[in-house]
């Protein structure tokens, strides 16, 4: 990461320039929160068994779907995102997706929060949700091959209330490349740069703008 580019994301961090109420609320209360929430050691727990995104980030995405209430959430390659979006809101419809199967606690807890594991194809198996129930609610797309399928996917299915969160937009300039291309596209409003993940909003009631933030 260049220079000028980290200090313009901690200044973000802390809230300098940022206009939108809503954006300011977002980033200082809920991406830095640092209150200790009860599920953090047992999400901390699946993370280590899982090996996928690292218990800072399952505890980020806690928050972040804590906070947007979605009434359905699709996790998309990654049973650690898939615990920590159920945990923050286990009264929503939930589905984890993968093409492999989860380990023992991630399996046990999901069981518990009633989501629904599917081990295949990600993009038929989303395609299949998303066919059915008509919107995309909140989705976690994993880092894997499909990333770019599984975004085309969702996109049919958007609507102002989507949340779509994907991990690993600067693995490689590939990726940079393709990201760059999502906070351009007209259809996306919001969009935040966290470095190692990003997040899409649709909210056509507010201005187009992109928040690059290190955590």
């Amino acid at each position: 990461m260049r220079l000028g580019d980290w200090i313009n994301r901690k200044r973000h961090n802390r809230g300098f320039g940022i206009q939108s109420p809503s954006a300011f609320f977002f980033i200082t209360q809920v991406l830095r929160e640092r209150l200790p929430y009860y599920h953090y050691p047992l999400l901390d727990a699946i993370a280590n068994e899982e090996n996928g995104i690292s218990r800072k980030h399952a505890r980020e995405l806690f928050r972040i779907t804590n906070d947007y209430n979605p009434e359905r959430i699709i996790a998309a390659g990654s049973h650690t995102a898939a615990c920590a979006m159920a945990l923050a809101k286990p009264a929503a419809v939930k589905h984890s997706i993968s093409g492999t199967a989860p380990g023992k606690k991630a399996c046990r807890l999901l069981a518990e929060l009633g989501c629904d594991i599917a081990r295949g194809d990600t993009a038929e198996l989303l395609s299949k949700i998303l066919e059915e129930s008509g919107k995309t609610g909140m989705l976690y797309i994993g880092s894997c091959d499909n990333y770019a399928e599984l975004w085309d996917i969702a996109m049919r299915h958007v609507n102002e209330e989507s949340v779509v969160v994907i991990e690993g937009i600067h693995r490689n300039k590939a990726l940079e490349q393709w990201w760059q291309g999502v906070v351009e596209n007209t259809a996306t409003i919001i969009t935040y740069d966290l470095y190692s993940y990003g997040i899409v909003l649709f909210n056509k009631n507010r201005y187009k703008q992109n928040y690059k933030l290190k955590l």
